[in-house]
């Protein structure tokens, strides 16, 4: 996929569940409706995933969901996950940040403040789209959007 500073990119952060496809789903029409890149993370803490048969399949069927939607897969793992998401995040100059309402309190809960903070803080100019569990109604969607400025 090219890389190019000045296009739009588009970040979904997934954890290994069935609700993930959801995000990719949301991730890929708004970057299809932006005419930006679509790139689909998941940053493992540790590498204790290799452990679960069952993990490794449903993440597997997410990733090739991702790739079916036009996206970039990354597997990424370390033991501080929302800073691994942050350097990912500057590395490849991430415009746009599709989280679930589950990824965003797991980072919550890391990073001990607000996440929102921490990436505001710490990278440029990011859009955040927070999707909630049990949304369809696409009202709901842009729960908590924001454009952030550093």
């Amino acid at each position: 996929m090219n890389h190019n500073q000045d296009v739009e990119k588009v970040l979904v952060c997934i954890t290994i569940q069935k609700n993930s496809k959801r995000l990719i789903k949301k991730g890929a029409e708004l970057a299809n409706k932006i005419g930006g890149e679509l790139h689909i993370l998941h940053v493992e803490k540790g590498m204790s995933i290799f452990d679960n048969e069952e993990a490794i399949t449903l993440l597997q069927e997410l990733f090739e969901y991702g790739k079916l939607l036009g996206g970039e897969v990354h597997f990424i793992s370390g033991k501080d996950v929302p800073n691994r998401i942050i350097e990912f995040i500057k590395s490849m100059t991430i415009t746009r940040l599709v989280l679930g309402q589950t990824m965003r309190s797991k980072l919550h809960k890391l990073l001990r403040k607000d996440i929102e903070s921490n990436i505001v803080s710490k990278t440029k100019e990011v859009e955040l789209l927070i999707l909630e569990r049990k949304d369809i109604d696409k009202r709901k969607f842009v729960k908590d959007k924001r454009i952030f400025s550093s």
